[in-house]
């Protein structure tokens, strides 16, 4: 999938914050340990970091630290995803990041929804889990970032936690203020 068909469906602002660059691209991956999906990459190089329908967030990994920057946001949602996994296993099946296969955040909508992607593999073909604010239950969804934005823009793809007045039937990104 191209970000092209995510343009025409949501136009991006005509000057983009936090949209970084390529050393900057790789003092993420060495943050992190490795490369993040190229869709990704995407996203955040075109519209840079704010919110879709003034809702939904990409974190950005060039936002100053703290709230919205991708580093802070993994740090911060990691560290409270294994404090629950550790008290409700029975609850929390799957993996944090940095463990195999484990869960990376990259996004959240305004009502605390969570968006990660499960790292299995290449990243190129990593695939999206959301969880409902305050849920342990996951849902997944088989493809990539780019992939999901669209179906859940274009309403093709209803999360439990969406809500019945989104997505909205014209579609905007509101970027961060610098």
């Amino acid at each position: 999938m191209d970000i092209t068909e995510l343009i025409a469906l949501v136009p991006p602002p005509a000057s983009p914050v936090a949209t970084g660059s390529a050393e900057g691209w790789r003092a993420i991956a060495r943050a992190i340990g490795h490369a993040l999906p190229a869709d990704h990459r995407a996203v955040i190089g075109t519209y840079g970091a704010g919110r879709f329908d003034d809702w939904l967030t990409v974190f950005s990994p060039f936002t100053p630290d703290g709230p919205g920057n991708l580093l802070y946001e993994q740090r911060t949602i990691l560290a409270g995803y294994r404090w629950r996994r550790r008290a409700f296993p029975d609850r929390h099946l799957l993996p944090a990041h940095p463990e195999p296969g484990g869960l990376l955040p990259f996004g959240r909508t305004d009502n605390g929804d969570e968006l990660h992607w499960l790292t299995t593999g290449d990243p190129q073909r990593w695939t999206v889990v959301t969880f409902a604010a305050r849920s342990a239950t996951p849902e997944p969804f088989a493809g990539g970032l780019l992939p999901f934005l669209i179906a859940v823009l274009e309403g093709r793809q209803r999360p439990s936690w969406l809500p019945d007045d989104l997505p909205a039937p014209d579609h905007r990104f509101v970027p961060d203020t610098p």
